[in-house]
Parts: structure tokens; sequence; C-alpha cells
């Protein structure tokens, strides 16, 4: 072989090699980019709702030990509409693949800008009604399956009742179950004496709960959102005297923390099957080695969220989410998933 025929020879080789590390390259960073999901969540870290977007947080960052792939970016929209709305334009800048949005209040608007922006966006802790878009998914559960429990439920008392007082909080969560107790009231032969409203972030309760008592229902059924609400109608109903049913048609006394602080007396509460005892423990144990406390339902949330996430494609998060039949979590199975709503069954509890 002369000289020149090994220049050309070696020349090749070289290319080669070059053409081979720089393909090489190319396809690990691709594959990197599929796998690299990019999550903006907004949830509430500050304010009077700050128990439920740090719970979920908790529960995400959890999930992110099991997925580092996973990146996320957190922005606090303080459980109000404006600052969630503030916290939604940051985040765009930076190109999150998918969003997280948590209460009604602060993803009803969201949910209506994602849609314009095309952007895939994955909501908990809102059951209010017709929040689900093209682009919009809800994984938690929905008015009915608030309201059910207190009239389908064996344990329930309403059963052997017919005369109600509601008493809910006056945004777009409460509004859509309380039109539910309406409806199943109405169906079920059952009359509602008093059906009022409170305003957000309510302290005082004497005057409506007063003007409930004074309506002689033979039980009392109330939708708070933040555990200062619950706490304050409770705290209220046992000063009062209310010797009749007291239903939370929330679920915001599942929490533990919380409920070690409502009043000794008896009452009802929602639960998904992650807060009966026994269910999930692997996830309790886990949860409660790292953050020192027993983990709530919104925590379990935050979790299954992450996981649900990490089951997609980047490239096609939306066709993944799409196509989803089933979703099982810590919190439970949503099954007939359709409309984008991944919907969580509730039990009734007693509490007491």
């Amino acid at each position: 072989m002369n000289k020149t025929m090994k220049i050309v020879i070696g020349t090749v080789v070289v290319v080669l090699i070059i053409g081979f590390a720089w393909y090489f390259q190319k396809n690990q960073k691709q594959v990197v980019d599929n796998e690299s999901i990019k999550i903006g969540a907004i949830l509430a870290l500050s304010g009077p709702s700050a128990i439920w977007g740090e719970s979920v947080r908790n529960g995400m960052n959890l999930a992110f030990e099991d997925h580092p792939e996973l990146s996320v970016i957190y922005e606090d929209s303080k459980g109000t509409a404006a600052d969630g709305i503030t916290a939604y334009q940051n985040l765009k800048l930076k190109d999150p693949d998918i969003f997280v949005s948590a209460l009604s209040i602060v993803s009803i608007p969201l949910a209506s800008l994602a849609k314009d922006d095309k952007k895939v966006m994955l909501i908990t802790q809102s059951a209010a009604n017709n929040i689900t878009n093209e682009y919009a998914y809800r994984y938690y559960t929905d008015a009915d399956h608030f309201a059910l429990p207190s009239f389908e439920s064996e344990i329930s008392p309403l059963k052997n009742v017919k005369k109600l007082a509601v008493v809910y909080r006056n945004d777009e969560y409460a509004i859509s179950v309380a039109n539910k107790i309406k409806q199943l009231s109405a169906e079920q032969g059952k009359e509602i004496v008093f059906f009022e409203s409170y305003v957000p972030n309510e302290a005082d309760f004497s005057t409506i709960l007063l003007k409930a008592k004074q309506a002689n229902p033979e039980a009392l059924l109330f939708i708070p959102t933040p555990p200062s609400e619950s706490l304050g109608i409770l705290k209220k109903v046992e000063e009062l005297k209310f010797n009749i049913p007291i239903i939370e048609v929330s679920n915001v006394q599942s929490d533990p923390e919380t409920q070690a602080k409502a009043p000794n007396i008896p009452f009802y509460t929602n639960q998904f099957a992650f807060s009966i005892p026994g269910n999930s423990e692997s996830f309790k144990q886990r949860y409660k080695a790292k953050y020192n406390k027993e983990p709530n339902f919104v925590a379990a949330f935050g979790y299954d969220m992450v996981n649900l996430i990490a089951s997609c494609d980047k490239n096609d998060i939306k066709g993944c989410l799409d196509n989803k039949k089933e979703v099982t979590g810590v919190t439970g199975t949503a099954k007939n998933i359709k409309n984008h709503d991944i919907v969580i069954p509730m039990y009734l509890t007693k509490v007491h």
C-alpha cells in the first residue's frame, strides 16, 4: 500500500469517526430532551390557602425523587385569581412543557389562558363545573362526587331527614357543589329551608348560622375551602348548640391537622380512598419520614400528578393525556375518563 493510499484511508477513517461521534451526540441530546419534561406549577404558597399549596408541592417533590428526568418551577398564586394570572405569565416566559394549577378560583381563569396559548394544563383541587377544555385536564373530582356521598352513602344521616340548611362559600367551586345539592334534594323530596353563601375567607359565622338555625332544619350542610372557614363554622355550630346532623360537603376535615383542631362534636365529611386507614401506607410512611407529619389528600394528588406526567413523552403530553382510559394512584382509581376529567370518587365518613 503506497503512501497516498494510506493518507486517503486515514482521512476516510477520521471523517467516519467524526461523523459517528456527531450522530451519537445528536441522538443522545434528542433522548435527553425527550425525557426532560419541564413543569410550571402554580400553587398557593402563601395566604389562607397555603396549607394546600405547600402540601401539593411536598407531594410533587416526593415524586420527583423517583423521576430525576423531570424538572419544576414553582410560582405562588397566593390563592387568588389575579396572582395566579401573574404567576402564569411569569412561567410562560420560561416555556414549561406542562402547567400544573390548584384551586378553583385560580384555575378557572388559567384554564382559559392555557387554551388560548395552546398550553397543556393539569388542574387539581377544583370541583368547579366546566373547568376542563381542549388543553385543560382535571385530576381531582367534580361537584357531583362532592355532593353524592351525603345523599347516597349508607352512613348518611340525610336518609332520615327532610329539611336541609345549606351554607356555602361564594366561589365557583362551592356554588357548583351547592347547585348539585339543590338538584339531589329535589330528586329525593327534601326541602331546603335555608340556602345562603358567605364571602371567601369569612371569619365570623355568627349571623349566617343563627339564621340557618332559626329556619329549623333537620340537618346542616356546609361547603368551605380553607381550613379556617371549616373550623370557624364548626366552632360556631358547637357554640349555637345545633343538635342536628352536620355535614361538611367538602373534604377539608379529612386533613389530619385540620381535623385535630375541630371541636369535639360529631359531624361528617368527605374523603378520598387515600384517607381511609390502611390505604396507600407506603406513600404515607415515606411522606412522614421526609416531612415529619401525616400527608393530606392534596399532597397525594401532587404526588400522583407528577407520576402521571412522567408516564408521558415530552413530545406528545397532550396525546398521552387524551388517551388515558384509567388512572390509578395513591389517591384512588379514576375510571371512564371523559372530557379531560380524571375523577377520583369520594366517601362519606363520620368524625368524633
